[in-house]
């Protein structure tokens, strides 16, 4: 009887572990954000009178460096809507990817973060807000993450086809953490 019992402990005590989601991305899906990233933030701003009129939806992703309970990094895709004419900016940011300090795909954060927020004159000044959950030694997680998203519409292949800024923020919640990084993304 005495065996039984320990055995039912055993299951009790694995059960309760918490298993992450695997990534999404791998190393090389990270080096190629990165390099995107960089070339986007080096294309030239798009003149006021330049800009698209109507809405514009750019396709990106969202990367930064996390510092607190957790400690590495993020990688998100992000959608934005930026209507140039109702001065008005929307989207999602989803598939949200933690990668450990050494730069490794960790988890896949459950979730997803609603953007709004405004533009003008080129500008976009928004907010990246939502809960998401996790996987922190061995224990389940639920943090409120919110990202500010400060940026500007550049000129890619064409005027106002790309968008690209900086990314900070915080998560509050079983864990905290600072965020502090960069989004980009072109015309779809």
């Amino acid at each position: 009887m005495k065996h039984i019992l320990s055995t039912f402990t055993a299951l009790a005590v694995l059960s309760a572990c918490a298993v992450a989601e695997d990534p999404t991305v791998t190393e090389r899906d990270i080096e190629r954000a990165f390099a995107e990233a960089s070339r986007i933030q080096n294309l030239p701003l798009t003149d006021t009178s330049d800009l698209p009129t109507g809405t514009v939806t750019y396709d990106g992703q969202i990367g930064a460096a996390i510092d607190g309970d957790i400690d590495g990094s993020i990688l998100a895709d992000m959608t934005m809507n930026v209507g140039f004419s109702a001065n008005r900016v929307n989207g999602t940011v989803s598939n949200i990817n933690l990668i450990d300090e050494d730069g490794n795909p960790d988890q896949l954060l459950g979730g997803t973060l609603e953007i709004s927020g405004f533009e003008n004159g080129g500008t976009v000044d928004a907010l990246a807000l939502g809960d998401v959950t996790g996987v922190d030694n061995g224990s389940e997680f639920e943090t409120e993450m919110s990202i500010f998203l400060d940026g500007d519409v550049r000129d890619d292949l064409i005027e106002g086809d790309a968008i690209s800024g900086d990314a900070d923020g915080s998560a509050n919640g079983d864990v905290d953490f600072s965020i502090q990084g960069v989004f980009f993304g072109t015309e779809r």
